[in-house]
């Protein structure tokens, strides 16, 4: 390699050694190098137990690319109901037994580098955190003590400075986060692909009927539907999605032409497309990270490359601090 060649054009080599374009890439890296605020993203699911594979996945592709990525994950939540023997005097007959929160000892922050570039700024770290603190002796108007994500917003907040890009992780993946994510995207998540209607049991032995075809259109209704249910009716504000990543756990029955039909119809729906995925549910650990030695593999890492540099270009092409 040149002595001669700077950091972002080195960087740009190892990312088209993985298979991303070099021009994409070098771009993207003379951008890094550029002062910057980072991309705080936050995935939406209805049910995210089956989707960390395709997160990590996608955060290896870039660290693989010479970016620098962190996933912070809430942990698991410690505070624990206890009967503490106060009776309340107060309800009639005998006395009750008030239930009070006993706060367990909270979990200490860990950090562990999942992957590191030998030869580069490349980097995907974990960190898990409270996300939230309790106080007991605050209380709302349904006697639940009241919180706030002050451990969080530090913990984005200390992030800011070495990171490119910072995932949001949390227990449940549902609801979207508008105080501290900059960007939101959609993982919808396809157990069976709808490209017929229903079939209908008929008497006899053959006992079945062959559904009708849908179209693309069709089924990317059905999909809306069947998929994304959970983003509609919401009673809060309005939220900006950037797009929306399709996992199909099993092969598709359908051609690339049919996909290209049921993204332009995402498209026009205002769910703009950035890639299928495909997995096969069974031998991934639920709710788990792909292993170290899978996220070192490149042809692991390969198979995320094309939805990761999508998803990078439309967390580029605008404001970081947009939510």
């Amino acid at each position: 390699m040149p002595k001669n060649q700077s950091t972002a054009a080195q960087s740009a080599r190892r990312a088209s050694r993985s298979g991303e374009k070099y021009t994409e890439a070098l771009r993207r890296a003379k951008a890094v190098d550029a002062p910057h605020t980072p991309h705080v993203l936050r995935f939406l699911a209805e049910n995210s137990g089956n989707l960390h594979y395709l997160v990590g996945g996608i955060a290896a592709a870039w660290a693989h690319s010479g970016q620098r990525v962190l996933l912070l994950q809430e942990a698991e939540n410690y505070w624990r109901w206890t009967t503490n023997g106060v009776f309340d005097r107060r309800s009639r007959g005998r006395g009750r037994r008030k239930k009070a929160i006993e706060p367990a000892a909270p979990p200490e922050p860990t950090t562990s580098t999942l992957w590191a570039s030998p030869d580069g700024p490349g980097l995907l770290t974990r960190h898990t955190c409270m996300w939230e603190v309790r106080h007991p002796s605050q209380e709302n108007d349904r006697g639940v003590p009241r919180t706030d994500r002050s451990p969080l917003t530090a913990a984005v907040a200390d992030a800011r400075d070495a990171y490119d890009v910072i995932v949001l992780m949390p227990r449940y993946w549902s609801y979207p986060d508008r105080e501290t994510a900059t960007a939101h995207v959609v993982l919808g998540e396809i157990d069976i692909f709808p490209h017929t209607d229903c079939r209908t049991a008929l008497p006899g032995p053959r006992g079945e009927e062959k559904g009708v075809p849908l179209s693309p259109e069709q089924s990317a209704a059905v999909l809306r539907e069947r998929c994304l249910g959970f983003l509609f009716g919401s009673p809060h504000l309005p939220i900006q999605l950037d797009g929306v990543i399709w996992q199909s756990n099993g092969e598709l029955p359908v051609d690339a032409d049919y996909l290209a039909g049921v993204d332009r119809d995402m498209n026009r729906a205002g769910l703009r497309p950035l890639g299928w995925a495909l997995s096969e549910r069974r031998p991934f650990p639920y709710r788990q990270l792909p292993e170290p030695d899978q996220l070192q593999d490149p042809s692991f890492v390969q198979q995320y490359q094309p939805i990761a540099g999508r998803l990078r270009t439309v967390l580029d092409a605008r404001p970081a601090h947009r939510s």
